[in-house]
């Protein structure tokens, strides 16, 4: 395939990426516009909004200013000062990372995958640009520079995991850049490469495994909470048009609880507004923002305390069980019990990492006031999770024996490539 047609390609998935992501905030909008507003509203406006919506999904903050007679009607103070809102609903960011790994794993299968890549974040990065400039307005201003850079971050970051993993799978892949990856690793100390990959694996298989339990707990805490969600929705008066935009909007912000869930479990907890906290040993949140999908959170002291930290104990702990004896055979009889331990801890950073990163981006301003902090510190639930699940790992990984006997080794050896093979591939 030519290279001119390989970078169209590529500038053409760029495309597609933003504009089904626009596309996505503007057609709740248009029918808005047509059944509420009698096509009487300007559609820049319109198109103003889905880009502020699809901006905000993808990390960018949003500088909020209420004219007089609009604070007045919501019973504000007067001479209200321009507040900043940067809750993201990371339904957006989602997609906008899928978009990213669709087109690396089809730039990767090109003859110029480099070119591909650079070419489709280039083209994603002067569309986000544009729209963002196309959004600005006294009322509501995104920030150029976030609404420009922060949707690119998220797309180029599916674009060269995808496109890097795909190519680095492939045994006849060879150029410049994955040959010299190759070499690097293949400079690395005896058994350093199955301790590095291990760890990796062990702390996405955490997280991954936090995610779905933490999805499970918001779905129940949903269903528990099913009578308190509807009271807020009959007490509001949205009307049926205002609650089916309510009930879309939580949607697109249905990652959001599940992380802060996963923040719950971890024990770093969330917060719905500056001086409150949702964590396992109790709820303190005072009068909550009239959003009828917080109707599910507990309140009071939880009866579960700090058991629920058991969960990613028993993770952790099962993650480096499962791992730990294809670990001993690509360690090939070395010393196992201190390399274990480093692998535990590994595992637990590489967790921590990942759920902290997670909960930071899930977190943000909703509003002036005490709205300025809502959601997980990423930091603290980091931490937690790195704390909870490490030591677990490193017990797993140190209950049994520390070498596999030679009649165990053998076998496994002889049905699987070596490392440097698996390096190779």
């Amino acid at each position: 395939m030519k290279r001119l047609t390989v970078a169209l390609l590529a500038a053409l998935d760029a495309t597609l990426a933003v504009a089904i992501g626009i596309g996505v905030a503007l057609v709740p909008l248009l029918a808005l516009w047509a059944l509420y507003f009698q096509l009487e509203v300007d559609p820049a406006a319109l198109w103003r909004g889905a880009v502020d919506i699809w901006t905000l999904g993808n990390g960018s903050s949003m500088r909020i200013t209420l004219d007089t007679e609009l604070v007045t009607q919501l019973g504000l103070p007067l001479g209200m000062e321009p507040f900043l809102v940067s809750l993201a609903p990371l339904a957006f960011t989602i997609g906008t990372v899928l978009f990213g790994v669709r087109t690396g794993t089809r730039a990767a299968r090109s003859t110029w995958w480099q070119g591909a890549v650079v070419v489709s974040v280039l083209v994603f990065a002067v569309l986000a640009f544009l729209v963002t400039l196309t959004a600005l307005h006294p009322a509501v201003r995104p920030s150029i520079v976030q609404g420009t850079l922060a949707p690119t971050v998220r797309f180029a970051l599916g674009v060269v995991v995808a496109a890097l993993w795909v190519r680095f799978r492939e045994q006849d892949a060879a150029d410049p850049i994955l040959d010299g990856l190759r070499a690097t690793l293949d400079r690395l100390p005896a058994g350093a490469w199955p301790m590095i990959v291990t760890s990796l694996r062990g702390g996405a298989l955490a997280a991954s495994a936090l995610l779905a339990v933490s999805a499970v707990l918001t779905a129940v805490l949903i269903a528990a909470g099913y009578g308190a969600i509807i009271s807020l929705h009959e007490s509001a008066q949205y009307g049926v048009l205002g609650g089916a935009i309510v009930t879309g909007a939580e949607l697109l912000y249905l990652p959001n609880l599940v992380i802060w869930a996963m923040s719950w479990i971890t024990g770093g907890g969330f917060a719905i507004g500056s001086g409150t906290a949702v964590s396992p040993i109790g709820t303190l949140v005072g009068s909550m923002p009239a959003v009828p999908v917080l109707g599910a959170i507990p309140t009071g002291e939880s009866p579960f305390g700090f058991a629920v930290l058991v969960v990613p104990v028993v993770i952790g702990f099962a993650a480096a069980v499962v791992l730990r004896r294809r670990l001993l055979v690509d360690l090939d009889g070395r010393d196992g019990l201190a390399r274990l331990a480093v692998v535990g801890l590994g595992i637990g950073v590489t967790a921590g990492v990942v759920v902290g990163v997670l909960a930071a981006i899930s977190a943000g301003a909703a509003g002036p006031g005490r709205l300025v902090e809502v959601g997980p510190n990423g930091w603290a639930t980091g931490l937690w999770t790195t704390l909870t699940v490490g030591i677990a790992a490193v017990i797993g990984m140190a209950a049994g024996p520390t070498h596999l006997a030679e009649e165990d080794r053998l076998p496994e050896l002889q049905v699987r490539p070596s490392v440097r093979n698996a390096r190779d591939r």
